[in-house]
Parts: structure tokens; C-alpha cells; sequence
């Protein structure tokens, strides 16, 4: 079995993602999409295609080290968006910079989660 860090690493990062989303209502980002429910359905989507690579990483199977890729160089992209987004429109609310707080974490995970994931390629 792959190890177990790669495993903790992953759902941290899921973990973060999910507190993520409530940053970023809290803060009304979901009106750059449109609506609440948009954003609650390619957020839901997001979160439900982050686990297939758990899944598959958790039964030995090779292609979820490859999957489990994507969610996390989405992740780290996501925690550095908000930072530059914060750093140019000084703002949080309604922009790209709402979010922040929690993006950072999210993408410090996916860097954890990325070496992982390149150990056990």
C-alpha cells in the first residue's frame, strides 16, 4: 500500500479546499460566477472529483497517483491566485483575493501533496 502520508497529506488537502468554498461565500465570490448555486455546483463537482484520485490511490492503483495531480496543482495554482489577487486589487471581497486566508493553506497542502505524489511516481 502506498504510504499513509501521501493519503493524510491528500485529505488535508481536500479538507482545506472544502473550508476554502465557505471562505470564499463568506467573502461573495460566488458573484463573479453569477449566482450562489453556480458556484455550489462546480465547487461540489470539484470536491466530488477530488476524491477519485483518494479512491484510487487508497486501492494501489497506479492512475490515481497520476489523477491526484490535477486537484493538486489546481490547489497550489488556487493558493497562489488569491495572493496575487489580494496584492493587486487590495481587496477581499467579490475578487479574485476573496479567499486568501484559507488559499494559502490550501496551497502549501498541494505542495505537500505534489512531493508525495513524485515520490511514489
Amino acid at each position: 500500500m502506498i504510504k499513509n502520508s501521501l493519503l493524510t497529506y491528500y485529505l488535508i488537502m481536500v479538507f482545506f479546499q472544502v473550508i476554502h468554498i465557505f471562505e470564499e461565500i463568506q467573502f461573495e465570490a460566488y458573484k463573479e460566477v453569477g449566482s450562489l448555486k453556480k458556484y455550489l455546483i462546480v465547487a461540489s463537482i470539484l470536491i466530488l472529483l477530488s476524491f477519485l484520485p483518494f479512491f484510487l490511490i487508497l486501492q494501489d492503483i497506479q492512475w490515481g497517483i497520476y489523477l491526484g495531480s490535477l486537484p493538486t496543482l489546481l490547489a497550489i495554482g488556487n493558493g497562489l491566485a488569491h495572493i496575487y489577487g489580494v496584492i493587486k486589487t487590495k481587496s477581499f471581497r467579490g475578487t479574485i483575493g476573496a479567499g486568501v486566508f484559507t488559499g494559502i493553506f490550501l496551497g502549501i497542502s498541494g505542495v505537500l501533496v505534489l512531493l508525495q505524489l513524485l515520490k511514489h511516481l
